[in-house]
């Protein structure tokens, strides 16, 4: 027989809860944040351009030909916000062991602050970047995303430089925000030179310098995934949206039906890509074209997905979530997703760009009263605007790197 003495043992509680392991934002290392103070109220900064011009052949008694000036005002607009809120019971802090308002609060401030991130690092999508480094900068195809090996990993970095040297920008500040996949081919490259790339990594992603750019980690770059639907989708045919570990089924269907994620086949490709979009740009709302989504996947395809589309070619923004994939089971071989156009755009440039405004930070916790509870809400928010000035423009890269380079 053996002994049962297990209602004997006591149960021994940690000190702290697990660590958790959170994204690092970079997004103050590089954007341009100096008009921060003069934007204690307004929701609008403005920042004028100047016309540009061009000198003349002058001929001795002839007249001059008089140009004309244009300023051109810009405007930064201060209108993103997001929030969080749950609830602390009073009895469960009386009993509870760990501090849920510290911890939890914490955890969500720096959810806020990497929304934020993301919203910076899209900032080079959307040819908001003035330059751009591809395949077809590397004797490929222009619009392709870069095959990343270690053998063309270092012309990445030269390639860029020329880029923001075209511009006649004069700076020794120069910044690249790439993702882990990069950086470990970029070390494979490296492997055995000597180089401070990769001694340490501080709390803002900076892990050394290379070719003149202070090197940061992130795990927010922004991603595009091309669906092309030459032909009509078939009934059930299936999208599937990686979003940062939360995967989304988009099926498509000849009757709408309830299900989250169901998406009406249109008269024809263009129709049916024309659905798929609507559903991505207003995902919480149920049509006669799509279901609504729920849960995690929702906010994260409220919060940095946008789709545009053009005659069934459905080009998918994703902003804030690294590596994401999009894996289609199609009746059709016509329909597909673009291997060469699942882009990781990994972000190069001179500091100062973009700019970012931000008039609520996200550490700030707020604990509110509950009328007709033995308990408190907790409460926070931010509230900012990012914006692409034509200066920021010129001083941003844009650098496709094909996501299927990586082993993910």
């Amino acid at each position: 027989m053996a002994n049962s003495l297990s209602a004997s043992f006591p149960q021994v509680w940690a000190k702290e809860q697990q660590r958790v392991f959170s994204k690092v934002n970079v997004s103050k290392m590089i954007a341009d944040m100096g008009f921060q103070g003069e934007m204690g109220y307004g929701n609008i900064l403005t920042r004028p351009y100047r016309s540009a011009g061009t000198v003349q052949t002058y001929t001795p008694g002839s007249a001059i030909t008089i140009d004309d000036l244009t300023d051109t005002g810009e405007n930064l607009t201060v209108n993103r916000k997001f929030a969080y809120g749950f609830s602390r019971d009073d009895f469960d802090q009386i009993q509870d062991k760990y501090d849920v308002a510290a911890s939890y609060g914490k955890d969500y401030g720096i959810y806020l602050s990497n929304q934020v991130d993301s919203d910076v690092l899209g900032e080079v999508l959307n040819a908001n970047a003035s330059n751009i480094v591809d395949d077809g900068t590397l004797a490929g195809t222009s619009g392709n995303g870069i095959a990343l090996t270690t053998s063309n990993v270092g012309s990445v970095f030269g390639y860029a430089k020329q880029e923001l040297a075209k511009q006649n920008i004069a700076s020794t500040d120069y910044f690249a925000v790439i993702s882990p996949e990069f950086e470990n081919i970029l070390l494979q490259y490296l492997a055995g030179k000597f180089t401070s790339l990769g001694d340490q990594v501080s709390e803002n992603g900076y892990i050394g310098s290379y070719y003149g750019f202070k090197i940061y980690r992130s795990t927010q770059l922004a991603m595009t995934i091309v669906v092309i639907e030459t032909t009509n989708p078939s009934n059930n045919d299936t999208l599937v949206l990686s979003l940062g570990g939360t995967s989304q089924t988009f099926t498509y269907v000849s009757s709408i039906g309830t299900t989250a994620g169901n998406i009406l086949i249109g008269a024809s490709a263009t129709a049916t890509g024309d659905n798929l979009v609507t559903l991505l740009t207003t995902p919480g709302t149920t049509t006669s074209t799509g279901v609504a989504l729920t849960g995690t996947a929702l906010r994260k395809v409220q919060n940095g997905v946008s789709a545009v589309n053009s005659s069934g070619t459905v080009t998918i923004t994703i902003k804030g979530q690294g590596v994401s994939t999009a894996v289609g089971t199609f009746t059709s071989g016509n329909n597909s997703v673009s291997a060469v156009k699942t882009i990781q755009h990994q972000m190069f440039g001179v500091k100062g760009a973009p700019t970012i405004v931000m008039q609520k930070e996200p550490m700030s916790p707020e604990v509110r009263d509950v009328q007709d509870k033995l308990g408190k809400n907790i409460l926070g928010g931010v509230l900012y605007g990012v914006k692409t000035f034509v200066d920021n423009a010129k001083m941003m890269v844009d650098v496709k790197i094909k996501a299927s380079s990586f082993s993910v």
